[in-house]
C-alpha cells in the first residue's frame, strides 16, 4: 500500500470542478471543525462553507496526490482553503484552513 500525499498532481479548470460537482449534496464531514476551538468554530459556519463552493468561484483547484481535490478562495486575508473528496453521490468537505498563498 502506498502513502498518498497532498501534493497537487493535476490544476483542474472550474468547468471541470462544476462537472465533478453536478448531481452531489455538498455535505461537511463530522471531522472537519475537529482542529477548531471553541470561538473559532462559531466563526466557521457550515452553510458558510457549502455556499462557499457553490456560489463562488475558486481562484485554483487542484487533484492531490491523495484523490482529493483543494479548492483555493480568495478571502481579504489570503485564501480559504477547502479539501473535498468527491463521492458517488456527495461531496464532502474533509477539511478547510486559511492560508497565506497558492501552491505554485
Amino acid at each position: 500500500m502506498g502513502i498518498h500525499t497532498i501534493r497537487p498532481i493535476r490544476e483542474l479548470d472550474e468547468l471541470e470542478l462544476k462537472e465533478l460537482l453536478r448531481n452531489k449534496n455538498i455535505i461537511i464531514s463530522t471531522h472537519a471543525f475537529d482542529h477548531l476551538g471553541t470561538g473559532q468554530r462559531k466563526l466557521f459556519k457550515e452553510t458558510e462553507l457549502i455556499n462557499t463552493i457553490q456560489k463562488e468561484s475558486p481562484r485554483r483547484i487542484f487533484l492531490q496526490e491523495n484523490r482529493r481535490y483543494a479548492l483555493y478562495y480568495r478571502k481579504r486575508e489570503g485564501y480559504l482553503k477547502l479539501i473535498i473528496e468527491i463521492e458517488k453521490n456527495k461531496a464532502v468537505i474533509v477539511s478547510f484552513m486559511n492560508t497565506l498563498e497558492t501552491p505554485r
